[in-house]
């Protein structure tokens, strides 16, 4: 290795692991070995300036992909991660791949393989992953009750029920819709916060984001505005997409919902992983969807969602629907339910919803909250 040396921080659960680990990291004068298991990790690099190199095991960690999404959230962008653990299956293989981890060694592993892993993450091999943040989701509805709000809720909700750790960012500045369907009211400070996005005071705005944060359940974290006298100014399109890329580091999935102004749409639109776009099978819904493709242009990847909100009388036909958007087909629909007003006003979707919605519903929220393709899939690798 040439020039200054890189630190590496390494945790071991056990004194088998800590025995090879040292060994394997002889000879680098910044290495330290910690007996710990991920929680130990996360606690000890809570804070601290992150090392180049982290090594961490897993065994004792119910949720090892969680726990990386964790680990992100306390190191700093770009941080590489080598993970040991006791699973050999090749789809927690997968799984952490898909998290950004550099390399996973079931055990027992040999100090030749941890040797090479490290110095592959220091000599800067071209392609080698980054421990990254987690996705993006924006969710924009064509014209006032079209649902879009309701469909954020439950994809977040689902989310966390999987073990994932989720924001839910609503950037609406008259009323939050999306913390009321969390059932929570936000914390105060957002304003503010996004004040603080200056290249100046970008620290003071970090260290301010736990502050705005309200608990919406378990695993879900919720940003919004809290309601006062008058609305507050528009934040910038820069400060809405440092806040979003700021919560995919301490999440698996930002849920974005609320934008209701044009530049805070297309600020979160531009840069979201996925965007859903809901509207109405009405003229006047499709000629907002429209409109909102035109101005996102070629080359992006969007989901349409064709919610039936309200009763078929008023809505368009099939052949009309396709004649508006060009031929453009919705990626999914949802059917009317008369009972989801109701259902949502007790707090999400439930039980009582008609078996063919609820079935829609899912396969929406199934695609939406599934695993991005990883490394080894995309590479061919079986399962």
């Amino acid at each position: 290795m040439s020039g200054e040396e890189r630190e590496i921080c390494a945790f071991a659960a056990d004194a088998g692991t800590e025995r090879v680990l040292r060994e394997a990291l002889d000879g680098h004068g910044k290495a330290r070995v910690h007996r710990g298991d991920m929680a130990a990790a996360i606690k000890h690099l809570t804070g601290a300036p992150s090392p180049q190199v982290v090594i961490v095991d897993l065994d004792g960690s119910k949720f090892p992909a969680g726990s990386i999404h964790e680990l992100a959230g306390v190191c700093e962008f770009g941080t590489s991660v080598i993970a040991v653990g006791s699973n050999d299956t090749a789809r927690l293989a997968r799984e952490l791949l898909t998290t950004g981890v550099n390399d996973y060694f079931p055990k027992p592993f040999s100090v030749r393989e941890i040797r090479e892993a490290v110095m592959t993450v220091l000599d800067g091999e071209a392609g080698a992953p980054r421990l990254h943040a987690g996705r993006v989701i924006a969710f924009a509805g064509c014209g006032g009750g079209c649902g879009a709000t309701t469909l954020a809720a439950v994809t977040a909700r689902a989310s966390a029920a999987r073990g994932g750790y989720v924001s839910a960012l609503d950037l609406g500045r008259t009323f939050g819709a999306l913390p009321w369907m969390l059932d929570v009211e936000p914390a105060a400070g957002l304003d503010e916060l996004f004040g603080l996005v200056t290249p100046g005071q970008a620290s003071a705005a970090s260290d301010m984001i736990d502050s705005v944060s309200a608990a919406g359940g378990p695993r879900i974290s919720v940003y919004g505005y809290r309601s006062g006298d008058a609305p507050p100014l528009a934040p910038s399109p820069v400060a809405v997409h440092w806040l979003t890329e700021q919560l995919a580091n301490r999440s698996h999935l930002v849920v974005v919902d609320g934008m209701a102004d044009a530049d805070t749409l297309f600020a979160v639109l531009e840069n979201a992983d996925e965007r859903v776009l809901v509207y109405e099978p009405t003229l006047v819904s499709l000629n907002h969807l429209a409109h909102t493709l035109a101005l996102l242009g070629e080359g992006r990847e969007i989901i349409l969602v064709q919610n039936h909100t309200r009763a078929p009388k008023s809505a368009l036909s099939p052949k009309q629907v396709r004649e508006t958007l060009a031929g453009r087909e919705p990626d999914f629909t949802l059917p009317f339910e008369p009972k989801l007003p109701a259902a949502t006003n007790r707090g999400s979707p439930d039980e009582s919803l008609g078996k063919k919605y609820r079935k829609a519903l899912g396969l929406l929220v199934e695609s939406l909250t599934r695993p991005a393709v990883s490394l080894a899939e995309a590479a061919g690798a079986p399962a």
